[in-house]
């Protein structure tokens, strides 16, 4: 006949085992045994919270609190249990208590620490890493959530000294690896940015996130093909997630490598079909491709899906443009612009519908608008120049033309446009110098 202490270890080398059905079962009998018996109400509180059934664990640490009140680790597990639950409050409250009793309880002030983070009480939150790792400075999982605060306060610096302190700790930490990628990421730094991710991938082949986060920057370098593999490869981990597709069909579009693109956008809309961002890029692809009715209706079901996808109106614009559709190509822009009133692209691709519909006020509105809200903006400048040029005002046409070689060296027709209003003013010196520089670049 078993008693009570030893129904407890038999229900502890259960849970040891993860056999947390008869673990339950044996902790339950204890109690059955003896209605006072507060280790065995704690161990199985421990498995019901381990088994995720949060409101029967935290009715068990109740108990041990009712027979052992100075219990702190009752405090801290009902912390924990109540922080699962989406309780940051009593989670706070219970760890607080914890660390009353025992004012050395690391974990208490690292959970505490995690309870306010969640709540936004970053400071606090600081406070309490402080105190977990005074108390215990080889802690690597501190350092990463110092780490992760920083971050979010743009301090990019300060968290990678963080995550470079839980790696000296532990060199094999994934969470460290991949979070020091991220703020490397935020810095621009896409090199060191790979580098970190590629250990989380080396400490787990199958984190389909840090594939996806390498992908990203290698597309930030234009590393395409190494980021078709990353994709490739998520694609391989999870051949059901319609995103993996569309990541991988954008970087083949990038390559120009069309036909590859659209069979990826297909994939993705099979697997997804209210992706809005497989239709767009599959829009697009068809676009680059001269199918632009088919193109047309991709861009449609877009918007259909999603009624304020800029992209989708932008999209769209630009296409009714190229079918000569200009009231339609006015009306997207149009509608871009309401969602975006800061969208410099939108007022120059409408000036530029504009223009071909004869309404030269509004397009040299729309390209003042424009270079308002991006003065580095060249094709503006040069639109607008153009504009200036056709209706005689040759000294600003000539001027925006300057400022969009200025800005853009290369541009080969604004060298060949000034000249032409160069020789209108009889300036041909300075003509002939402008054909011989168009000319020049045409050559190289």
């Amino acid at each position: 006949m078993f008693n009570e202490i030893d129904l407890l270890h038999r229900g502890l080398a259960f849970q040891e085992s993860h056999d947390f059905d008869q673990a339950l079962r044996v902790f339950s009998e204890a109690v059955g045994l003896n209605p006072k018996y507060a280790e065995a109400y704690y161990a199985r509180g421990n498995v019901y919270e381990a088994k995720g059934q949060y409101d029967l664990a935290i009715a068990d640490y109740n108990r041990v609190l009712q027979f052992s009140p100075k219990e702190a680790v009752a405090y801290y597990n009902r912390g924990v249990a109540y922080g699962k639950q989406g309780d940051q409050s009593r989670a706070i409250a219970d760890y607080s208590e914890a660390i009353r009793l025992d004012p050395n309880y690391t974990h208490a002030y690292y959970n505490r620490g995690l309870a306010c983070f969640k709540r936004n009480e970053l400071d606090r939150a600081m406070a309490d890493y402080a105190d977990a790792m005074r108390l215990d400075p080889g802690d690597p999982d501190i350092h990463v959530s110092r780490g992760l605060i920083h971050a979010l306060r743009g301090a990019w610096a300060a968290a990678i000294a963080e995550y470079d302190e839980a790696l000296r700790a532990n060199p094999q930490h994934p969470k460290a690896h991949g979070n020091r990628g991220n703020a490397f990421a935020h810095k621009g730094d896409w090199e060191a940015a790979i580098a970190a991710y590629g250990e989380v991938i080396r400490i787990n082949p199958r984190d389909a996130k840090a594939y996806l986060n390498r992908a990203m920057a290698y597309f930030r370098l234009g590393q395409f093909d190494r980021a078709i593999a990353d994709y490739s490869e998520l694609i391989r981990l999870n051949p059901k997630c319609g995103r993996n597709y569309v990541g991988r069909g954008i970087a083949y579009a990038k390559r120009h490598e069309t036909d590859k693109a659209i069979a990826d956008y297909d994939e993705a809309i099979r697997l997804e079909p209210k992706s809005v961002e497989a239709y767009l890029g599959r829009g697009a692809a068809r676009s680059a491709k001269g199918k632009r009715r088919a193109a047309m209706e991709d861009y449609h079901e877009a918007i259909r899906l999603e009624p304020n996808s800029a992209k989708g109106y932008f999209n769209r614009g630009m296409l009714h443009t190229l079918e000569g559709e200009l009231d339609a190509a006015v009306a997207d822009y149009a509608e871009v612009i309401r969602l975006d009133p800061n969208d410099a692209y939108a007022r120059c691709h409408r000036g530029v519908a504009l223009t071909r519909k004869g309404d030269v006020a509004a397009a040299m509105v729309d390209y003042g608008e424009a270079i308002r809200l991006d003065p580095q903006y060249a094709s503006a400048y040069y639109n607008r120049g153009l504009l200036h040029g056709l209706q005689g005002r040759l000294a600003e046409g000539i001027a925006d033309l300057t400022e969009t070689i200025r800005l853009k060296p290369s541009f080969t027709r604004a060298y060949s446009s000034r000249a032409a209003q160069y020789e209108r003013l009889g300036q041909d010196a300075k003509a002939r110098a402008d054909h011989a520089k168009a000319e020049e670049l045409d050559a190289a």
